[in-house]
């Protein structure tokens, strides 16, 4: 019995046994997700090719494609350090975390490593160019062959000797610059100076240019400009229309020397109107007189060059006076008739000759005197007529005198105009001939001189309402062909 027993109960062990080696063994699922970015310059926030990826705990590497893209899968689930490596980057570590059956996406925007700014080259204008214009684009290049960095320029400009800069552009993106407003003939040097993404500086070169000598215009004339007239010179064409002053006084009636070396003009800016002289450039303003030009309705428009251009002949009330160029030698010449102030005149060389305008307390009481340069054997050539008279200026050959008179006669204490024409009158005849026929209805022609050669009328046409500008016009002396020269213009000169 007993041993039946035993039998009994190895074999139920030997069962158990059997049984449970019969039962599979269980394994847990490996759970998985993805992940994809792009990688971004912090800077331009423009895509990164070629950046490497990697992870810790270590998984797969990758690396961004042409857009900055790239793709890992079957990461295990888990947190993770994504690593980024770019050359010319900063190393850039990333906290992910990867959870199952998901996409992790992320952007990393890199930091580019401490990076040295190329220097300028390649200047344009070439460095020390000359005859440069006024306007012009100064080029360079900056070329970054190991990062094709995004790089900055500092440009200062620096005319002649001049400590304070003439133009100075900070953080300019692009390599090239146009400047306008320079000088004729003057010396300009310029530096570019480049900037790299991540600050370095490197200094250019200092490069100069020289612009082109100052044009040998022709034609003089004021115009107003904020309140302020301001004396301009130009070629026929406006080209090379240059404003020669900028002052805050008014500049009237600019006349070249026979020669344009020199530009007489007449300037409040000692309150009352002085003769001075300057370089046809604007420089080198001299003051001449000491007696002003002044008298009934006079603005500083009452004087002239003497024929040799030695000397200049104005109006001061009832005196008529003549003084050297460079101030000195002041000589009373005439004494305008009693209660007549002198106002505009004219000499030639023509018998040494003078016409001069004298004018009463009203502006439209004028008369026109011929007389030798010493003011003797004086004769009226034209009488005191009905509406506003002025400017008379001879012909080149001295023969003729062309002026300006009001036809319609009519006076007004303001100045007013309605039908101002040019006239000329020749001295030996005294015959009178209206050179203004081709005007416009409703216009003034006004300040008429002859050209240079004699063949035209230089002159200024208005509106007779006051509304608009004065344009300087030009004619043959018959009173033909009228051309518009400029706008806004008066007082001309033609030498």
């Amino acid at each position: 019995m007993q041993r039946n027993s035993i039998n009994r109960n190895l074999l139920f062990f030997f069962l158990l046994f059997i049984g449970s080696s019969c039962i599979e063994d269980t394994i847990a699922p490996t759970l998985v997700g993805s992940l994809d970015g792009v990688l971004v310059d912090k800077l331009t926030n423009t895509p990164i090719e070629a950046v490497e990826i990697s992870t810790v705990p270590v998984t797969s590497e990758a690396y961004t494609d042409s857009a900055g893209i790239f793709q890992i899968e079957n990461m295990p689930i888990g947190e993770y350090t994504l690593v980024a490596k770019a050359t010319g980057y900063a190393n850039e570590n990333v906290k992910i975390t990867i959870t199952n059956n998901n996409e992790t996406t992320v952007t990393v925007k890199l930091t580019a490593a401490n990076r040295i700014a190329p220097p300028p080259i390649n200047p344009f204008p070439d460095n020390s160019a000359d005859n440069q214009p006024l306007s012009i684009s100064l080029q360079w290049q900056a070329v970054d062959l190991t990062y094709d960095d995004l790089l900055a320029y500092n440009i200062i400009v620096y005319e002649d000797d001049d400590n304070e800069a003439f133009i100075e552009i900070i953080d300019h993106q692009d390599t090239s610059l146009v400047i306008d407003g320079l000088k004729y003939n003057s010396n300009y040097f310029w530096q570019v100076n480049v900037t790299s993404s991540t600050g370095n500086v490197t200094k250019g070169d200092i490069w100069s240019f020289k612009t082109i000598a100052f044009p040998d215009n022709r034609y003089l004339f004021s115009s107003l400009h904020e309140g302020n007239y301001e004396i301009f010179s130009s070629d026929n064409t406006g080209e090379t229309l240059t404003r020669i002053t900028n002052t805050s006084n008014m500049e009237l009636k600019p006349l070249y020397s026979k020669t344009r070396d020199l530009i007489a003009y007449s300037s409040n800016r000692q309150v009352d109107f002085h003769i001075y002289t300057m370089a046809k450039d604007g420089s080198g303003s001299k003051k001449v007189t000491t007696l002003p030009i002044a008298g009934f309705h006079n603005q500083g428009t009452g004087y002239c060059w003497s024929p040799d251009n030695g000397k200049f002949l104005y109006s001061h009330y009832d005196m008529l006076y003549q003084i050297n160029k460079d101030g000195t030698t002041l000589r009373k010449v005439a004494i305008a008739p009693i209660n007549r102030n002198f106002r505009t005149c004219d000499w030639t060389d023509v018998n040494n000759k003078i016409v001069v305008e004298t004018i009463g307390s009203t502006i439209y009481s004028s008369e026109i005197y011929l007389m030798n340069s010493d003011g003797t054997d004086t004769m009226r050539l034209v009488d005191d007529l009905p509406g506003i008279m002025e400017n008379p200026s001879f012909s080149v050959d001295g023969n003729n005198v062309i002026f300006t008179r009001d036809q319609s006669g009519y006076e007004s204490a303001t100045g007013r105009q309605l039908d101002a024409r040019i006239f000329n009158i020749n001295i030996e005849t005294l015959e009178i001939t209206d050179l203004s026929d081709g005007k416009t209805d409703g216009t003034n022609d006004l300040q008429p001189r002859f050209s240079p050669d004699g063949a035209k009328i230089i002159f200024v046409n208005v509106a007779n309402d006051g509304s608009g500008f004065k344009s300087v016009w030009i004619m043959d002396t018959d009173g033909k062909n009228r051309e518009k020269l400029f706008e806004n213009a008066e007082m001309p000169n033609w030498e």
